[in-house]
Parts: structure tokens; sequence; C-alpha cells
């Protein structure tokens, strides 16, 4: 026998129980580094699956902030609020916008309370008396119509804050009150129509103007009579034109020393 079949024999590979047991060695390693590899890919998906639904809350949050912020600025906005503001004179043109987003605002939210916000010169008495008419009819269907002046209601606009259920005006607003303004041409004859049409408006405005006020009629005549008769927020609420004067915050109170410091300064002054 030569050597080499000597070495083969003497060489054996074990009996098959440590063959079994080397193979089942193997076998668990190569399970184990499978399980390694399922293990680690299960946390890249993990890990991946986390960041994507961190994604979607973090878009959802900021569609949700969005969202809100739509919310407060409709929240806040006229037409939520029915806020009107008629910071114009009173013409056709002006009258016209008010009427169509007054009645839109009647028609989507009825029995709501409204507010019309007023600075205005005056204007056209008939365009006026149209507005007017269509307040007393939003509050004949149930809408509680708040008349604000900011500024003042001159001329047409006293009339139109006789329009609301409750006219409030701000502290230093003024409001003014005067017979009607009207020019004539023409003959004789039309001068005299015009005049007297002048005069029917004017006798309708004095008792508007006199209905839910302290004076009458001839009262109001009387005291606009010829002159531009100019009333302060305590005077329309004194004789019955507004019913109070917007909140305002009270003055601040000034300190003693600070007004003794005042007065030196200010007697400094003259000497200079």
């Amino acid at each position: 026998m030569s050597k080499d079949n000597e070495t083969k024999t003497e060489s054996p590979k074990g009996t098959p129980d440590e063959q079994l047991k080397l193979l089942q060695i193997e076998q668990a390693q190569v399970n184990l580094n499978k399980a390694k590899r399922q293990e680690a890919q299960d946390v890249q998906v993990a890990a991946a699956e986390l960041r994507r639904v961190t994604a979607v809350a973090e878009t959802a949050e900021l569609d949700l902030a969005k969202k809100k912020r739509e919310t407060a600025r409709e929240l806040a906005s006229a037409e939520e609020n029915l806020t009107y503001t008629f910071y114009d004179g009173v013409t056709e043109e002006s009258v016209k916008p008010c009427l169509a987003e007054l009645g839109k605002w009647s028609r989507r939210f009825p029995g709501k309370p409204i507010t019309i916000i007023l600075n205005s010169p005056g204007g056209s008495v008939i365009a006026g008396l149209g507005l007017f008419d269509y307040i007393l009819k939003l509050r004949a269907d149930g809408h509680h119509v708040t008349v604000v002046v900011l500024g003042m209601a001159a001329s047409m606009g006293g009339i139109l804050l006789q329009a609301g259920d409750k006219r409030v005006v701000g502290k230093y607003s003024q409001v003014l009150i005067h017979e009607v303004s009207a020019g004539t041409s023409g003959n004789i004859q039309k001068m005299d129509d015009a005049l007297s049409f002048s005069k029917s408006l004017w006798h309708q405005l004095s008792e508007i103007l006199a209905e839910r006020s302290t004076l009458t009629v001839a009262q109001v005549r009387q005291r606009a009579l010829r002159k531009d008769w100019w009333l302060t927020s305590s005077e329309a609420i004194e004789l019955g034109f507004a019913d109070e004067i917007l909140s305002a915050p009270a003055p601040a109170k000034v300190k003693k020393g600070n007004g003794r410091k005042a007065a030196s300064a200010k007697a400094r002054a003259k000497k200079s």
C-alpha cells in the first residue's frame, strides 16, 4: 500500500454524528446570517416607513395650519361679519354696490345682524332714500342693522344714520343737518315744480329726523333753517339722533408729578 493511500486511510473526516453536527452548525450559522440580514432589512423598511409617516403627519399639520389661517381670514372678513363700509358720497354709483352686497348677505344669512360703517359727506337725496328704504326692508326681514358713524354723517349721511336699529357715532364724529339743496333751470313753471319737489323732499327728511329724536318736525326745520347745523356726538345723543357713542378706552390719568413738569416746561417755553 502506498503512503498516500495510508494517509487517506489514517485521516478520516469523523464519524457520521460529528459530520451531522458540523452540518447543523454550518446551517445554523447560515440561518443566523440570514436572520441578521433580514433584521437589517426590516429595520431599513421600518425606518423608511417611519420617515414616510412622519412626512405625511408634517404635511397634514401644515395643511391644518393653512386651513386654520384661511378660516381665521374668512371669519375676519367683512362678509363673514356682515360689516359693510360706506366711505363715500351718496350717489347712484356708490349706492348700487351697497344694495347688491347687502342683498346678497340677506339671502345667504337670513336674519343675521348687519353693520354699516358710515363716513359720508352726503349727496343725492333720491339715491340716499333708496338705500334708506332698503335698510328698512332688511330690518323688516329680521336683520338687526347697526349704523356706525366714523368721521361724519353729513346731510344725506345723517338721514342714513336714522335707518339703523342701533345708531352709533364715534366720539369725535360729526352729524350735519341742513335743508335740501337743489338747483333749478328752465321756465318759471319748471323751476316752481323743482322747488316744490325739493320742499317735499325736505319735509320727508325732517320727518325722518324727528321720528326718533327729542325734537318735533317744526323744531328740526327751524334749527336747520338756512344754515349748516353741525352736531357733536354728544349733541347727537342728547337730541336723539343717535343712540350711543362708540366705545373707546378711558383717557390715561396724568400723574401729579408729570403734570407739574409739563406746566414748568410750558412756562419755560413762554419765557424763551
